[in-house]
């Protein structure tokens, strides 16, 4: 599979990314992306707590542009800036649930991008579990990952 990598810019996570701040989905900076690649998917999970990992934003057939732009809609079929269909989080929502920090914590967030040469047939209302085995098959070429830190 080939590689994707992603940059969340010089700062990462900003505060309008949080759930208090604006809960306003970051831009994604992508390159390496294959010529091939004409949709992408992203899946991001909150690695902080008890252990288990929070999916806290699941969005698919994303036009491949070199990148995922910030602020993307809420509801199962957003229009801006793309269009896309995002699944259901651990929140029951359909968007991105920015992460929730406690003054003096951090909260790691892990970042999965797909590259697909086709879009995901699949319902919006899919949970992440639904959204990964339907990358398996095998129209998903590419792949990138991110493991980012945010401080409060």
């Amino acid at each position: 599979m080939q590689q994707i990598t992603i940059h969340l810019g010089a700062n990462g996570i900003t505060p309008s990314s949080t759930f208090s701040g604006g809960n306003i989905s970051p831009k994604i900076e992508l390159t390496g992306v294959p010529a091939e690649v004409k949709y992408i998917a992203v899946i991001v999970q909150n690695k902080s707590g008890d252990g288990k990992m929070q999916c806290i934003w699941s969005i698919w057939n994303i036009p491949s542009v070199g990148y995922i732009p910030p602020g993307y809609e809420h509801g199962p079929v957003p229009g801006f800036p793309f269009p896309a269909v995002q699944g259901i989080n651990d929140f029951g929502e359909h968007g991105w649930h920015g992460p929730e920090p406690k003054l003096g914590s951090q909260e790691r967030m892990l970042f999965q991008v797909f590259g697909r040469a086709e879009p995901i047939a699949i319902s919006a209302d899919a949970k992440m579990d639904d959204v990964i085995e339907s990358l398996r098959d095998g129209n998903t070429i590419a792949y990138g990952s991110l493991e980012s830190t945010y401080f409060v």
